[in-house]
C-alpha cells in the first residue's frame, strides 16, 4: 500500500509540473485563430478568378470544332484577313485566344500559357478524337462501349469498409507520435534537469528508484495523454467547421467516428505511449547533459517504428504485417491497422496486447534500474555498455 500512496504522490506531482490548463487553453486559442487565418486566406485566394479567355476561331467551316469548344468557352469566328492582325494585338489583348485550323494540325496563338490553355487543350484533345473516329467509321458510342470496363457484380464474405477505420488508425498514430514526443521533451527536461542540479540523490533517498521511475513514466503520460485529448477534441471541432463551410453534412464526421475502433485503439495506444516513455526514460538518465550528448538522437526512434507501422496498409495479410502487429514496439499500431482492415481474431488482438503489456512491465523495470546506476556515475556521461556492466551488480 505504501508503493502505491507513494506512485500516486510523484505521478500526481509529475502531472501538475507540467500540465498548465491555463497555457493548453492558450495554445488551443493560438491555433485556432491561426486555423481561422489560413482557412480564410485560402479560400480568398482559391476564390479569385482569373478572366476568362475568349476563344477566336479560324478556318472553322463546318463548325465542328466551334460547337465543341462552345460548352466550356465563349467563341467567335474570325474573318480570314483579320489573323494578322489579331496576333499583334495579343500582347494588349491578353485574354483572348486564336485557333487556327488547319490540315492535320491546329494553330493556338494566345500571349502565354496558363490553366486556361490547359483547359482548351484537352478539349481540343477530345475534337481530334472525334474526327479521327469520324475518319474510321466509328462513333463515339461504340468506341465508349468497347472501352467500358467489364460488368462485374461482386459478392465478398467480408464486407470492405475500412477506409474511414484507416484514417482513424491514422489519426491515432499521429496523436500517438505526438503524444511520445511531448513525453520525450519532458522526460529529458525532467531527468537530465534533476541531474545537473544534484536534488536526484535526495529524492531517492526517501523513496526507491522503481518508485520514482514509476511516478515519471506515468506522470509525463498523463501528460501526453491530456494534450491527445485536447488536440482530438480540437480536430473534431476543425472538422465540424470544415464540413460547415464547405456545405458538407455534418453528420458526415460521424463516418470516422466508429466507437468499436476507438474502443480498440485507446488501450493499444496508452501502452504503445507508456513503453516509449519507459524507454525514453531510461535514455535520458544516462545523459548527463542533453545538449552536448550523442544519445539525443534516439529520439527519433519512436517516429522510426511508428512509420514502419503503416506498411500494414499495403498487405495486412503478409508475414512481415503480422511480425508487426506482434512486435511490441510497433504493434500498437500495426495491430489496430490491421484490425481495422482485414479479419483479426480476437485471440491476436489479446495476445499482441499481452505482449505489450509485459513488455512495459520489465521495460519499467530495466528503466529503473538504469536510473539507479546513472546516479551512481558522475562525471562523464557513461556508455552503455558500463550502464549495463553495473546493472549486473547488485
Amino acid at each position: 500500500m505504501n508503493y502505491i500512496k507513494q506512485l500516486i504522490t510523484v505521478t500526481s506531482w509529475e502531472f501538475s509540473r507540467f500540465f498548465k490548463p491555463k497555457n493548453e487553453a492558450i495554445g488551443i486559442i493560438i491555433m485556432l485563430i491561426i486555423s481561422a487565418v489560413f482557412y480564410t486566406a485560402s479560400k480568398y485566394a482559391f476564390s479569385e478568378k482569373s478572366p476568362e479567355i475568349e476563344v477566336y476561331v479560324h478556318n472553322d467551316t463546318n463548325g465542328s470544332l466551334t460547337e465543341i469548344l462552345k460548352d466550356g468557352f465563349i467563341v467567335q469566328q474570325l474573318p480570314s484577313d483579320r489573323k494578322d492582325d489579331f496576333i499583334k494585338e495579343l500582347k494588349v489583348d491578353k485574354n483572348k485566344v486564336l485557333l487556327d485550323r488547319k490540315e492535320g494540325a491546329i494553330g493556338l496563338y494566345a500571349y502565354k500559357n496558363n490553366r486556361d490553355i490547359k483547359k482548351l487543350k484537352s478539349y481540343l484533345d477530345d475534337y481530334h478524337k472525334q474526327m479521327e473516329l469520324q475518319k474510321l467509321g466509328i462513333s463515339a458510342g461504340q468506341l465508349a462501349s468497347v472501352l467500358s470496363p467489364a460488368t462485374i457484380e461482386e459478392s465478398f464474405v467480408l464486407s470492405d469498409n475500412s477506409r474511414n477505420r484507416i484514417i482513424l488508425a491514422f489519426f491515432f498514430a499521429g496523436l500517438m507520435i505526438m503524444a511520445v514526443f511531448l513525453s520525450f521533451a519532458y522526460q529529458f527536461t525532467a531527468i537530465t534537469g534533476e541531474k545537473q542540479l544534484k536534488i536526484t540523490e535526495q529524492i531517492v533517498s526517501a523513496i526507491s528508484p522503481q518508485i520514482w521511475m514509476d511516478g515519471k513514466i506515468l506522470g509525463i503520460t498523463l501528460t501526453g495523454l491530456s494534450s491527445m485529448l485536447t488536440y482530438s477534441l480540437l480536430s473534431i471541432i476543425g472538422g465540424v467547421l470544415y464540413f460547415q463551410f464547405t456545405g458538407l453534412p455534418v453528420t458526415g464526421i460521424l463516418n470516422f467516428l466508429h466507437l468499436p475502433s476507438i474502443a480498440l485503439y485507446l488501450p493499444f495506444a496508452l501502452i504503445g505511449v507508456l513503453i516509449w516513455n519507459a524507454i525514453l526514460a531510461a535514455i535520458a538518465s544516462v545523459i548527463t547533459d542533453p545538449n552536448n550528448s550523442g544519445k539525443s538522437s534516439l529520439m527519433m526512434l519512436p517516429l522510426i517504428f511508428v512509420i514502419a507501422s503503416f506498411l500494414v496498409t499495403r498487405d495486412p495479410d503478409s508475414g512481415l504485417t503480422i511480425f508487426l502487429s506482434w512486435f511490441p514496439l510497433t504493434s500498437a499500431t500495426s495491430m489496430p491497422m490491421r484490425w481495422a482492415i482485414t479479419e483479426v481474431g480476437i485471440w491476436q488482438l489479446t495476445g499482441s496486447f499481452l505482449i505489450l503489456v509485459l513488455t512495459f512491465y520489465f521495460l519499467r523495470r530495466i528503466a529503473a534500474k538504469i536510473f539507479r546506476v546513472s546516479i551512481l556515475l558522475t562525471g562523464k556521461e557513461p556508455s552503455w555498455s558500463e550502464v549495463f556492466k553495473l546493472m549486473k551488480m547488485k
